[in-house]
């Protein structure tokens, strides 16, 4: 099973990459998700 979940993150990880979308550095990620759950408590 782990290795079905890993091939399905490849597979959403190569749709990313072909978007146009500027990424997001992951620190900055982290800190909108805990801004978003300190929202909702």
């Amino acid at each position: 099973m782990d290795e079905i979940d890993e091939l399905e993150d490849i597979k959403l990880f190569d749709e990313a990459k072909k978007t146009d979308e500027p990424s997001i550095d992951i620190e900055e990620a982290f800190k909108m998700i805990e801004a978003n759950r300190n929202k909702k408590q």
